[in-house]
């Protein structure tokens, strides 16, 4: 299999790409939740850092994946309607835009909290923002819904390819699986 993509095929690292930033973000969306549920305390209180930790990871990766795609344009689109084919580049294009602002926003939240962004007890991330409690509030917040209008847009998209798999029977699915 090809590392870049061919005009009627992903090639490996765009399929690779995809499918770990897709888990991360699901895994992170849920651990997200999950840490949004508890009441803080010592025994807990270490998982704030990781999920920032991780956060920061995606981000990377995430910046990878736009850049290859911008440098390795994807597969030509199989043949559907005109309105399916705009749905799909909306979505698309949104998903991008959560993908980078959701761990963004995160990023500006944190920073203004004042605590330090641990990367996996390497080394710190640097803050992007003053110490500052309205605005760590508002992009912590803003972080928040990113994430859930993120995992309902990937929603669509899951049942998109479901669709073009099950019923249009289609090769869409097929070439970021295969």
């Amino acid at each position: 299999m090809s590392a870049r993509n061919t005009p009627t095929q992903y090639g490996w690292i765009t399929k690779s790409l995809h499918w770990i930033i897709a888990i991360g973000l699901w895994a992170m969306f849920f651990f997200g939740k999950y840490i949004s549920n508890l009441e803080l305390g010592p025994d807990n209180y270490h998982l704030i850092p990781r999920h920032k930790a991780f956060g920061m990871l995606l981000l990377a990766l995430i910046t990878i994946r736009i850049l290859w795609r911008v440098t390795n344009p994807p597969p030509a689109a199989l043949p559907a309607k005109p309105m399916e084919h705009l749905l799909a580049k909306l979505v698309h294009t949104v998903l991008y835009v959560l993908m980078l602002a959701t761990p963004f926003f995160g990023w500006i939240g944190s920073s203004a909290t004042g605590f330090s962004i641990p990367f996996f007890g390497l080394f710190d991330i640097p803050l992007i923002w003053g110490e500052d409690e309205k605005v760590a509030d508002l992009f912590l917040m803003l972080h928040g819904y990113a994430a859930m209008a993120m995992t309902a847009l990937a929603t669509m998209h899951i049942l998109a390819a479901l669709y073009r798999h099950l019923i249009i029977r289609d090769e869409t699915l097929r070439r970021m699986v295969r």
